[in-house]
């Protein structure tokens, strides 16, 4: 059991790691778009996302679980691109 929380956790500080990089990238692009006149929000792009991870090979996971955890992860990221724009 301990081998498997193992590799969880470096797992999880990978995630971690990942997601403040993407959140970073988010403010960044906050502050593009607030110099371009654009709001955050962009329908198209999300449902671009989604299209995309949906379409990547997957062992486990199923489409309705990496949608519902990657609206999450949008609506942070958009709270990320809406502090770039203050």
């Amino acid at each position: 059991m301990d081998r498997f929380r193992k590799k969880i956790d470096r797992i999880d500080e990978q995630l971690v790691k990942l997601l403040d990089e993407r959140m970073n990238l988010a403010f960044e692009l906050g502050k593009l778009k607030k110099s371009e006149g654009r709001g955050v929000f962009d329908a198209n792009r999300e449902e671009e996302v989604f299209n995309k991870l949906q379409a990547l090979p997957k062992q486990t996971i199923r489409d309705d679980e990496i949608k519902e955890l990657y609206e999450q992860i949008i609506r942070i990221s958009r709270l990320h691109g809406e502090r770039g724009m203050r």
